[in-house]
């Protein structure tokens, strides 16, 4: 089990009942769909928030839904305290891809699968366990504890700017929609929608899932095939065109394969997309990638690709390192192509030795016996709508990986893992 384990004896997260529950939750399908008059990003994840909230209500919690854009379930009073989830899943991609079907959660091996096992649906019911365990245990909070309840963190935090015109957000709190031990840092991160020209023998084009998932397929139609079968990886049947690649993360898209990257070497040779086109999406024409401090290296990841009558349009994944400055960043950028920023989140920094930091690596430490030296990443968290916030797990070690992918997996170990260490930082910061 974890080493020096300080939370009392009397206190502990009922992990059968936390796993009985995140298993129904898992199995509600929460891609963003097309709005409806109530459901602002779709019916799949209003669902998820009304299970969420209404089994907060039935431990005895205060709920809010601000009009199924996002939720929060509150506790005590005093200085807020904010813990940050979100419910929304990226798509499941190729069902062919998934070795069991994304939403009936599957334990093999030690290993629960489900779309939204890691991201971020574990994390949001360890913590609604933790508080249950304490508010059965008799604890009384010193601070108002709000586990808030995204419901578009996939595809723009449209949740988040709903809440800022509904509600106050807490100064302080954590985000569980990372890494263990502790995220002092978080790139920039800008959404980028490129320009470029097409001929009108390329009918159309389109590829990628969502803004944030390296692109794992591309279709094209032409008027006229002019490539074989298998050149450079393309697929032909008559005048369809199809790119096949792997799916990750778009923070981190060194971990996929991007199908983009073949299909516009293949149709800019054939004259079909503007010269130079491949050279500024995959080719670091203008050295981008080299551009870096303490937090990492700036990362491109072109994810979308579609197509009118006389355009393309890419929009890309850029995660840019947090001491640069934006006018910066955006000066570099726009040497690629014209362009609209369809998204765009200020870095998160903060001091590692800021004293959030400090408590929640003494709290980790302890838990586990190893020592915490706080990391940056690509990712981009809630805790960047903070004053001072910070992301605090629940992924550890290689199931990080499996985000955004196919056969997305939390670890049972895992699972142990968070439902101690969030009893812990609540007890320890709010009681």
């Amino acid at each position: 089990m974890f080493k020096n384990n300080n939370v009392s004896a009397e206190v502990s997260v009922d992990r059968q009942g936390m796993l009985d529950r995140l298993y129904e939750l898992l199995k509600i399908r929460s891609v963003k769909e097309p709005a409806t008059v109530d459901a602002p990003f779709g019916l799949g994840v209003k669902n998820a928030l009304l299970y969420t909230l209404s089994l907060a209500e039935s431990f005895g919690f205060e709920t809010k839904n601000y009009d199924n854009y996002i939720g929060e379930v509150v506790w005590g009073q005093g200085k807020p305290f904010g813990v940050l989830c979100h419910l929304d899943v990226v798509p499941e991609g190729d069902l062919k891809e998934w070795n069991t079907d994304p939403y009936t959660p599957t334990v093999i091996d030690g290993k629960l699968y489900a779309r939204g096992a890691l991201d971020d649906k574990s994390g949001a019911i360890s913590v609604l366990y933790a508080m249950k365990a304490l508010l059965d245990g008799g604890y009384v909070p010193k601070r108002e504890i709000h586990l808030i309840l995204g419901c578009d963190e996939e595809s723009g935090w449209g949740c988040i700017d709903h809440y800022n015109e509904v509600a106050t957000l807490p100064e302080e709190g954590i985000s569980p929609d990372a890494d263990f031990p502790v995220i002092y840092a978080e790139k920039g991160i800008v959404h980028i929608k490129y320009k470029f020209k097409k001929s009108p023998d390329l009918v159309w084009i389109k590829g990628g899932t969502r803004a944030n998932v390296v692109c794992d397929k591309v279709v094209a139609k032409v008027k006229k095939a002019r490539l074989y079968d298998g050149y450079h990886g393309i697929l032909v049947d008559g005048d369809t065109l199809t790119a096949l690649g792997v799916a990750a993360h778009g923070s981190t898209p060194e971990k996929g394969k991007n199908a983009m990257d073949e299909m516009v070497f293949a149709l800019e040779n054939q004259g079909l997309l503007e010269t130079g086109m491949h050279a500024k999406l995959f080719e670091d024409l203008f050295g981008l990638k080299s551009l870096q401090d303490e937090t990492g290296y700036l990362t491109f990841s072109p994810d979308l690709i579609e197509s009118d009558g006389d355009y393309v349009y890419v929009t890309v994944d850029v995660r840019y390192p947090s001491t640069l400055k934006k006018d910066f960043i955006m000066e570099k950028l726009s040497l690629i192509s014209d362009f609209e920023i369809t998204n765009f989140q200020e870095p998160l920094f903060s001091a590692k030795d800021s004293g959030l930091v400090a408590t929640l690596c003494d709290i980790y430490s302890e838990i586990t016996g190893e020592k915490c030296l706080p990391i940056a990443i690509g990712g981009g968290t809630y805790a960047r709508a903070l004053k001072n916030g910070v992301a605090f797990g629940p992924s550890n070690g290689e199931e990080g990986d499996s985000i955004h992918k196919p056969n997305e997996y939390v670890t049972l170990k895992t699972i142990d893992l968070m439902n101690a260490v969030y009893l812990e930082t609540l007890k320890r910061i709010c009681f």
